[in-house]
């Protein structure tokens, strides 16, 4: 039983040979290592699968080929590669990890090289098993691998992880919060808070952008770093954002009815989207259930998602430009930008990332770069602006350089409604 493509075991046949030498494991240790290519759907993507196939041959060949400590290997699915590997008794743990990061390392020049893409990443996940080990059956070996890979998966630098029980403390507090989520949105404990966008030459607000809290019946909040990736993954996210979508609308349509002032608000959208679609359908009813202006409404999708999902970010974009709305790449410059992209996805906005303004005092290489993506932006007809802004020099560089609008905390951090009505109300 052997994977057509790569010539490795499938992964049942992988288990069983990893259930026998566990049997047998004696005074050894076995490490499982659980490798994914971070940004692999890019490479198919943009250069076709026949190229993608003759990476992941190659990617193959590298883990195997001489590695008299191998014991058995598998193609997971796609990209994710399992292989286990007899540890020597020269190195502790730690120890085998860190061999195991550097030739992740020399492999990614390698295939940077070859593959012409700067931002490929082996992310792997390590799970050593020995004798003490109270859980020896192979299945669970290999889960332990594959949590550790998904913590690595997450990390901009190093990622190479190995599993430890805390992890397991991980997993329950995800299991906690995901199934919390249902409850939370029948009792409204998701908040919609917002940032406001201030135009360069005016300092008028003229936007602003929606971005959810979560706050517990007892008064304690949850903060997004927490939940957003828990929920990113068990796919409720789609329920959240719409949630946050109906609260923007009801919102905008307040005001309207008031004759108050009404700019335009921006929905951020999770790449989980991009797998049904059914965002446009739902933003469609929306519209035709509040009678907003579309003028109103816009989204925003990260860089990475226009990078790792081209060919459905560029259908999410042509549908909501169908529909009326102005779309927008959030943190640009926050991975390695791809800039032919922007010629290829018909963006209304980049938003530069605050990456850029690392430092209160700019320094000289940030202004240039500043600079220079503003007035390609300029050029491209792309309206700029420019998060994280957080001093007034900061802000006045940005004025020199021409960027259109700024947010950030030096004009006012992301506040509940009630807070951004009357900041609007003022600043008009």
């Amino acid at each position: 039983m052997q994977d057509a493509l790569t010539g490795l075991d499938r992964y049942e046949a992988f288990l069983g040979k990893l259930e026998k030498e566990l049997e047998n494991i004696g005074d050894d240790r076995i490490a499982i290592t659980y490798t994914d290519i971070k940004h692999f759907k890019y490479i198919n993507d943009t250069y076709g699968y026949q190229v993608g196939d003759a990476l992941l041959k190659d990617f193959v060949d590298a883990i195997t080929t001489n590695n008299k400590t191998m014991l058995c290997a598998a193609r997971v699915y796609s990209d994710n590669f399992v292989v286990a590997n007899r540890v020597n008794s020269k190195y502790t743990n730690e120890g085998y990890r860190d061999i195991i990061l550097r030739l992740n390392q020399e492999r990614e020049i390698k295939f940077r090289e070859k593959y012409l893409n700067s931002r490929l990443q082996f992310c792997t996940g390590i799970s050593i098993i020995d004798k003490n080990s109270k859980d020896l059956d192979a299945e669970t070996a290999v889960s332990n691998a594959n949590l550790a890979r998904k913590v690595a998966k997450e990390l901009e630098n190093d990622c190479c992880v190995l599993f430890n029980q805390s992890m397991m403390e991980g997993i329950k507090r995800e299991v906690e919060i995901t199934s919390c989520v249902p409850k939370a949105i029948a009792n409204k404990e998701f908040q919609v808070y917002y940032q406001p966008k201030i135009e360069t030459d005016t300092l008028h607000v003229i936007g602003a952008e929606a971005l959810v809290r979560w706050q517990k019946p007892d008064g304690k909040f949850i903060y997004p770093d927490e939940f957003i990736p828990f929920i990113e993954r068990s796919g409720q996210i789609v329920d959240v954002d719409y949630y946050v979508y109906r609260q923007v609308f009801q919102f905008i349509a307040k005001r309207l009815k008031e004759g108050r002032k009404v700019v335009p608000i921006s929905l951020n959208v999770s790449r989980v989207h991009l797998g049904k679609m059914h965002i446009l359908e739902y933003v469609k009813e929306l519209f035709e259930e509040f009678k907003i202006p579309v003028s109103l409404i816009e989204f925003e999708l990260t860089e990475s998602i226009y990078l790792d999902n081209t060919e459905k970010a560029l259908e999410l974009i042509n549908g909501l430009h169908k529909i009326g709305t102005k779309v927008s790449m959030d943190d640009f410059g926050s991975g390695y930008s791809s800039l032919n992209l922007l010629s290829r996805l018909p963006i209304d906005i980049i938003k530069l990332d605050k990456v850029f303004l690392k430092d209160d005092n700019l320094q000289e290489n940030d202004k240039i770069i500043i600079s220079c993506v503003v007035d390609m932006a300029k050029r491209l007809q792309i309206t700029s602006l420019c998060e994280g802004v957080e001093t007034s020099e900061q802000s006045a560089y940005l004025k020199e350089v021409g960027c259109q609008i700024q947010q950030g905390y030096y004009f006012s951090r992301p506040i509940p409604q009630d807070m951004f009505e009357k900041f609007m109300d003022e600043n008009d």
